[in-house]
């Protein structure tokens, strides 16, 4: 990146010394100058900050081109994922804590003469992810519960019982559940009839390419954390009840949900479909992950062109990205 600001403007006249480069092959800086009618000195100014996005191969006077498509995704999430990343970081030093919290409280038990100061609960196997849930739910109805899903492959197929009792919790007054899963999984052809009944039992689905690793929270007073964070499917969890660290870790999947998309939504725009793009997902997998076709997707991706008036993707990733920083 250069050091001295690109601005908005500056940045739509550099895309379009783009297009004319990419129609032309111009193969010199004197050659684009010529066919863009610009100066030499303007022309290099913007070939150097296309040359820093990754645009172009600017070697001395030579330009080599890139296709549009290797490089639109990469510079649409550094333009438009700055505070994203920032926070992203926030988020893997707050997930570094949550990651000890198994190891703390075992360490806190072990230091105490009174066994109860915490309530935790250690679960084992590989169904210890499903058995903690509904062991809490026998308890105690649960209210209110947000997941994080990365890798749902185990529940493509669904156990019936336990999905009445699943959705019995989600469908009450009062009471909802939230899942944040893989947009791997929502586009997978095995998971779409365990997809379509959860969304019509009322479970509200966000996607994400790439969930950090499984956790709940329940009535924002119980915890389920695996015993080696990160996993997307752990086969040791722990239930630790606590307001103080349902909390944190509520605030934790509040800020995820809000970066992640609705599966399947019925009001799903072009906005969505370049929020997913702009994480990572290819056109046809956001596309299906939101329920549309992929022609569809192409022509909301058509209409977000219109609407910031540009004639490109590259341009719509820069002018989408400062929109969306405000």
């Amino acid at each position: 990146m250069r050091s001295d600001p690109h601005t908005r403007s500056a940045e739509l006249v550099s895309l379009e010394l783009l297009g004319v480069g990419l129609r032309s092959r111009a193969g010199t800086v004197a050659e684009l100058a010529a066919l863009a009618v610009r100066d030499e000195a303007g022309v290099r100014r913007d070939l150097e900050w296309l040359d820093a996005e990754g645009f172009v191969d600017l070697r001395g006077d030579r330009i080599g081109y890139t296709a549009p498509e290797e490089v639109v995704a990469d510079v649409v999430r550094r333009r438009a994922g700055d505070l994203g990343a920032e926070m992203l970081r926030h988020l893997a030093d707050l997930a570094e804590v949550v990651g000890q919290l198994p190891a703390l409280a075992r360490e806190w038990d072990t230091g105490t003469d009174d066994p109860h100061l915490l309530d935790i609960e250690v679960f084992h196997g590989p169904e210890a992810v499903v058995d903690l849930w509904h062991l809490r739910q026998s308890r105690e109805p649960i209210r209110r519960t947000d997941v994080v899903l990365p890798d749902a492959s185990r529940l493509y197929v669904a156990d019936p019982a336990m999905q009445r009792v699943w959705h019995e919790a989600s469908r009450g007054e009062g009471s909802s559940a939230r899942v944040i899963a893989a947009i791997g999984d929502a586009v997978h052809p095995e998971a779409q009839q365990r997809l379509t009944e959860e969304l019509d039992a009322g479970v509200q689905i966000r996607l994400l390419p790439e969930p950090p690793g499984w956790f709940w929270i329940t009535d924002e007073t119980t915890v389920a954390l695996p015993m080696t964070w990160g996993e997307a499917w752990p086969t040791s969890v722990v239930a630790v009840r606590g307001r103080a660290v349902a909390g944190m870790v509520s605030w934790l999947f509040e800020r995820l949900w809000e970066r992640a998309v609705p599966a399947r939504s019925e009001t799903a725009d072009w906005d969505s479909l370049l929020t997913l793009m702009e994480r990572g997902a290819t056109l046809e997998a956001a596309s299906r992950a939101l329920g549309i076709s992929e022609r569809t997707g192409r022509r909301r991706v058509s209409e977000a062109m219109d609407h910031f008036g540009v004639s490109s993707t590259l341009a719509l990733g820069v002018a989408w990205g400062d929109a969306r920083r405000g």
